[in-house]
């Protein structure tokens, strides 16, 4: 300690022999009394954690003992300009090894805060970077190979060391994490371990005058230099690379077509950048994509894919054409191809083109299961060479419907890729978007609030009673704005004159249907009925669960009467062969969202013993059966939507079919319903017959097809029960019954437990 104490007081002296002054007496061009480690003014004046003694470098001679204390990670023999230029060559070694330091703590702190601020000044100039296939990439695959471009390593330094003018509160965090480490560490709540941290640090910041002075994290992996890089490129990741880019439709033979004013959200600013995306692939690399590809330019293409998928993606870019920009051109990245390959539509194959390859007509089905496996592998490749960002979850988004039409929606893939979805959103922080008074829309916060909703919507829409991932508990983001995709995608004058124009509830005004008005409403519906999963398959009292069903019902009556009139479902316009079917399909759809959770609150209050209004869930089952079968007794019509007709029939068709099914065993009244004519015994069998050819009609090898056909079977059965009920001979269960699968397992959504056994037992007895 005496050793210690003494060598801290011993003073370097500058060439002609005087002690040196401190950088901020030198910069305010006063006398410095050459205290160490702090002098006398920067005390006055506050500034202890700025004095720093770094004007002259130590030479050698009679202070060679002083400069062993100076630097102890230098060579005895090194001269100061040697020294310096080692230094510049390697800015990430910014201090000592960590060997054993002679000299005191403090000094060796005021060393290292010189050797940041001299480090932070350093210039770094950037390599050419590959813009053409022109210019081969070499050792893409080797060991060698290393992805830290040198504009990475300069952005990583700079991030890392911080810089000596900074502005007042510029390095406090922003509200979206948009640096590599604050996308790797994800969105964390007022509750997590670092919240109270955070609220130090910014205290502190304020008291101190806003000073840099905590070392600011970084990713890891980007700090790394070009021989310490993780060997990612590997056999199984370079596989992966080329089975994705051997997907890739060749030049002239793929399109993705352009759909105007459609009020799908799939069809919206993604589907035109997707077409973008697929222009730039096939104008930077199509002279490597045709019918003769080598697996050696495919390594390129995978290289430049690789090393721009690690550049961090900024999620808060106000200008559309700037955030577009991140991934599109010379910036393509993994998440980029995702989006081509999230479309499968027919209008993505030109059937013109000779009989082979993609141009053949048996190329519309299998682009469906390349589209499907290639998707998923480019969200491998993002998560393996960057952080988690909103166009993956785009992406994870899209594989799960994708999952839904392949597998079906009660299949493992597709619950795990919800659950992905969902994971994504939170991690993400878009559940928790702000809402404060100064928000600007702009392409890039928008589509964050619509991928949440499309999300939350999502969790909540499957039909299996599953508990969802997200809960409306949590949800704060605000509903997106009622804007169109083109005013969006232009940004500037013409989006805030678009955003002028809504009204107070950020609804458009003009009378027309788009993807957001679409997304909103659905949105809405969404969160009600997850309140009313919560409390179906939670643990609430039934009292408590009354009250709040009853509150649930007028609110669901309440926002229905503040929607658009432009989605309101008219049952003329089926009539009418002119009108626009996929506005149709989007009125019956929101029309059936609505009734579903009518449904679901008369079924718990039945649940709970609480019947307010007699025969209400048989006027919205009905309804729901009546709605559901025009998707098939106009099929042709709603051709464009054939793979949505299994969903749609189990999720809204199936529960409600039972309802019916319930009343032609255990009648509730004679001749026609009091509350609606139309409703009698021979309609419900009618409507159950159709319904039945409906669930017949659909192949057993589709998706959700096995349920389909169970429940058909079912709903035959009851009726060959209610119409033989004269053939006193018949017997009542068939011997067959036992072999079939009655249960479902769809929990809240189980409507058929009149088909369990011991119900069939006493309705044999009754009759």
């Amino acid at each position: 300690m005496a050793a210690a104490s003494a060598s801290s007081q011993i003073s370097f002296r500058r060439p002609n022999g005087r002690l040196p002054a401190c950088n901020n007496c030198k910069l305010r061009k006063v006398a410095c009394d050459h205290r160490q480690p702090v002098c006398k003014r920067c005390i006055d004046r506050g500034q202890e954690a700025d004095c720093v003694y770094t004007s002259s470098v130590p030479r050698k001679g009679p202070f060679s003992k002083q400069s062993s204390l100076r630097d102890p990670g230098a060579s005895a023999g090194a001269t100061p300009h040697t020294q310096h230029q080692v230094d510049a060559s390697a800015p990430r070694t910014a201090g000592p090894a960590p060997i054993q330091r002679p000299g005191s703590a403090e000094d060796y702190r005021s060393l290292r805060r010189a050797e940041f601020r001299r480090q932070s000044n350093t210039q770094i100039h950037d390599s050419p970077k590959v813009t053409s296939p022109s210019e081969p990439l070499r050792g893409v695959y080797s060991v060698e190979s290393s992805l830290d471009h040198p504009e990475r390593r300069r952005r990583s330094m700079h991030h890392e060391l911080g810089s000596v003018n900074t502005t007042p509160g510029g390095h406090l965090p922003s509200d979206r994490a948009s640096t590599p480490a604050d996308q790797a560490s994800g969105y964390l709540g007022f509750t997590s371990y670092s919240s109270v941290f955070e609220e130090t640090k910014n205290s502190l910041s304020m008291l101190q005058g806003f000073h840099d002075w905590l070392p600011q994290p970084t990713n890891d992996r980007l700090r790394q230099g070009p021989n310490e890089l993780p060997r990612y490129l590997c056999s199984p990741t370079k596989e992966m690379c080329l089975v994705v880019l051997r997907g890739i439709p060749a030049p002239n033979t793929a399109y993705i077509e352009i759909v105007n004013e459609s009020p799908f959200y799939r069809e919206g600013w993604m589907r035109t950048v997707a077409r973008r995306v697929l222009a730039d692939v096939h104008e930077r690399f199509g002279s490597w994509l045709g019918l003769c590809r080598e697996d050696s330019q495919f390594q390129d293409i995978a290289h430049f894919l690789s090393v721009n998928t690690a550049k961090p993606f900024q999620e808060g870019v106000p200008d559309p054409e700037e955030w577009i920009g991140q991934f599109t051109g010379s910036n393509l990245r993994w998440e980029s191809l995702g989006l081509i390959f999230s479309y499968g539509e027919p209008c993505f194959l030109d059937v013109n083109k000779p009989q082979s390859g993609f141009g053949s007509p048996s190329a519309q089905k299998e682009w469906e299961e390349i589209s499907r496996v290639c998707l998923g592998l480019c969200m491998e490749l993002s998560r393996r060479f960057s952080s988690a960002n909103s166009l993956l979850a785009q992406l994870s988004m899209r594989q799960t419907i994708m999952e839904s039409m392949h597998a079906g929606d009660a299949s493992y893939s597709t619950w795990r890729s919800g659950a992905e979805s969902a994971a994504l959103a939170t991690f993400l922080g878009m559940h928790a978007e702000s809402n404060s008074p100064s928000y600007e829309p702009s392409l890039a916060s928008e589509s964050r609030r619509r991928l949440f909703a499309q999300i939350f919507i999502g969790d909540v829409t499957l039909f299996t009673g599953r508990p969802p991932r997200l809960s409306h508990r949590y949800a704060f983001t605000p509903l997106p704005l009622d804007l169109t995709d083109e005013d969006l995608l232009k940004g500037g004058e013409a989006l805030r004159a678009a955003v002028e124009s809504l009204d107070e509830n950020g609804w458009n005004t003009n009378g027309k249907l788009y993807s957001a008005t679409l997304s909103r409403a659905r949105f809405i519906l969404a969160l009600i009925r997850d309140e009313l999963v919560e409390i179906g398959i939670g643990k609430a009292r039934p009292k408590v669960a009354i009250a709040l069903l009853r509150d649930l019902k007028d609110r669901q009556l309440e926002v229905v009467k503040e929607f658009p009139r432009s989605l309101d479902y008219n049952p003329a316009d089926i009539a009418n062969l002119d009108a626009n079917v996929n506005i149709i399909f989007v009125r019956i759809l929101l029309q059936l969202e609505q009734l579903r959770n009518l449904f679901l609150i008369e079924r718990l209050l039945s649940k709970h013993g609480d019947v307010v209004e007699e025969g209400d869930i048989l006027l919205i089952s009905f309804q729901l059966v009546s709605l559901t079968l025009l998707f098939w007794t106009h099929k042709d019509r709603f051709a464009p939507f054939r793979n949505d007709f299994e969903w749609l029939v189990m999720a809204f068709a199936t529960p409600s079919g039972g309802i019916l099914c319930m009343e032609l065993l255990n009648p509730t009244f004679k001749g026609s319903h009091p509350k609606n004519p139309s409703i009698t015994r021979s309609n419900i069998i009618q409507q159950l017959s159709l319904l039945i050819g409906f669930l017949e009609w659909i192949d057993p090898s589709r998706p959700n097809g096995n349920l389909c056909v169970t429940t058909s079977a079912i709903m035959r059965r009851v009726l060959d029960h209610v119409l033989n009920m004269s053939n006193r001979s018949m017997s009542w269960p068939p011997e067959t019954l036992d072999d079939m699968q009655l249960d479902f397992s769809f929990e809240l959504f189980d409507a058929f437990d009149w088909m369990r056994p011991d119900v069939l037992a006493n309705q044999a007895l009754e009759t």
